[in-house]
């Protein structure tokens, strides 16, 4: 979506919206936008101002939104002249203890930039409303330092900063174009001992929130929307290791940090929150052998879907549209560029060159139309889905010994485009949904109840059956 190429990135966007996608998150790099060194006449919140770099940014949002998406704009990686002196030479470029007071004035030139009525020389720029302020803040590649010594212990130090960083953010963002949304960081999965690396997403929620200080909360973290980014690199019905770590089967922790700020008005301003999660992926197998297989693909995304819905999610992102070719690059330091192969694209990537080739992943089937049904007892299977569009109405098919498919039920959505209903069926079943012409991947159900011991995780986060879970949204995202 970034790409210099325009027809590659109408071709991206268009697969992305086939895709079932309604948000493109979209990288701000400040640091390859702003000068490297601003002259006296530089003003950080005008977007016009000499030595700003716009026009990649600007393509990609006019690309995205001609094609039916919404940007989210994720503005990460300080430039030098933002970091704070006295910088570890190890620490990744754009980490080191930023700016907030440079932040917010990027920020503001962001906000003003796409406020709907800027235009620069290149034409009028559509509006962005959706604005995420950094990314993944409790590890070291994008947030530094993540701990500091003090007392003869390790104190977390990245969360207080981050705190700045998002307030000061907030503040600009909400001067410049009020009704904008500003959505925090997506926190990274799990972390690593106290003082060793990666903080721990619970230990830095909880820093964030001012969880369990026994004075007031100075400066509480100012926000629209709670971003996460629960683990991902296992069967999603599997819990963290660590109770400081998320998993998707485990994300109501989250849920519960988040409603516990509201109630203690450390999350502002007042009021319920959204959760987003702003980053999902597995990879494939093939190519990655330790990825997913093919024949358990669509059901992965389907349960993760499902089990974030639950949890009060109504907003995720897959990250990756395309396998990206060269790997992730994930930072650079003073050692050099560090990229990771990734294969977690919804579509394996064929093209050479400029051209741009997608062959479809299973991945992509359950992201398209996610189907996870469930055995709650020997003659009754809840059926969930999340379908293209509210108006929508499923037909549930099953498939008899001689492989031809018979309609059980039609089932309606809620506004929200989201199934979620007890259907009769005994016995063993292989099941799909079709939802004008569209098909699910197949699911299949036991003929037995489906064990406690599995079934009580997913209601976790519900009340009971699911049936009051918060966050029914039907949003769907993707970066390339």
């Amino acid at each position: 979506m970034l790409s210099a190429e325009p027809q590659q990135r109408t071709e991206t966007d268009a697969l992305a919206v086939a895709s079932g996608a309604a948000v493109a998150r979209i990288p701000v790099n400040w640091s390859a936008i702003a000068p490297a060194h601003p002259g006296p006449g530089f003003d950080p919140e005008d977007p016009g101002s000499p030595g700003y770099g716009f026009g990649l940014l600007d393509a990609a949002v006019r690309t995205a939104v001609a094609a039916g998406l919404e940007p989210l704009l994720v503005i990460s990686h300080a430039p030098a002249f933002a970091e704070a002196p006295h910088r570890w030479p190890y620490a990744y470029a754009g980490s080191w203890d930023p700016d907030p007071e440079a932040l917010g004035q990027f920020a503001a030139a962001v906000a003003r930039r796409y406020g709907g009525s800027y235009a620069p020389a290149g034409g009028s720029l559509p509006r962005v409303r959706l604005l995420q302020a950094w990314n993944e803040p409790n590890l070291a590649r994008y947030l530094e330092p993540q701990w500091i010594a003090a007392g003869g212990r390790w104190r977390a130090f990245s969360p207080l900063l981050y705190r700045s960083l998002l307030n000061a953010f907030y503040a600009a963002v909400k001067r410049t174009v009020p009704s904008d949304v500003v959505v925090s960081a997506g926190i990274a999965p799990n972390g690593d001992p106290a003082g060793v690396g990666r903080m721990a997403p619970i230990t830095f929620l909880r820093a964030l929130f001012c969880a369990g200080e026994t004075l007031a909360c100075a400066d509480p973290a100012h926000f629209d929307v709670l971003a996460y980014h629960p683990l991902s690199v296992g069967n999603p019905d599997r819990v963290a290791r660590s109770s400081l770590d998320v998993s998707v089967a485990d994300a109501v922790k989250v849920q519960q940090l988040l409603r516990a700020a509201e109630r203690h008005r450390t999350a502002l301003p007042a009021g319920r929150k959204p959760l987003w999660v702003t980053e999902l992926n597995w990879e494939s197998n093939p190519p990655a052998s330790d990825g997913v297989r093919a024949d358990l693909q669509a059901a992965w995304v389907s349960r993760a879907l499902h089990r974030l819905w639950i949890a009060g999610v109504s907003l995720v992102c897959w990250q990756f549209l395309l396998d990206p070719r060269d790997g992730v690059l994930l930072a650079t330091d003073q050692g050099g560029t560090e990229r990771e192969q990734r294969p977690a694209g919804l579509y394996e990537d064929t093209g050479t060159g400029a051209s741009l080739g997608a062959r479809a992943k299973p991945f992509a089937t359950g992201f398209r139309l996610p189907f996870d049904p469930l055995r709650l007892s020997r003659g009754r299977v809840r059926v969930w889905a999340l379908l293209p569009a509210s108006d929508a109405t499923a037909v549930l098919q099953r498939k008899d010994r001689a492989g031809i498919w018979h309609e059980v039920a039609q089932l309606d959505a809620t506004p929200a485009a989201v199934v979620n209903k007890i259907v009769k069926l005994h016995g063993h079943a292989v099941l799909r949904l079709v939802v004008g012409g569209i098909l699910s991947s197949d699911a299949s159900v036991g003929a037995g109840p489906w064990l406690k011991a599995k079934s009580a995780p997913h209601r976790a986060g519900a009340g009971g059956d699911g049936h009051h879970a918060p966050g029914r949204g039907r949003h769907r995202a993707l970066r390339r």
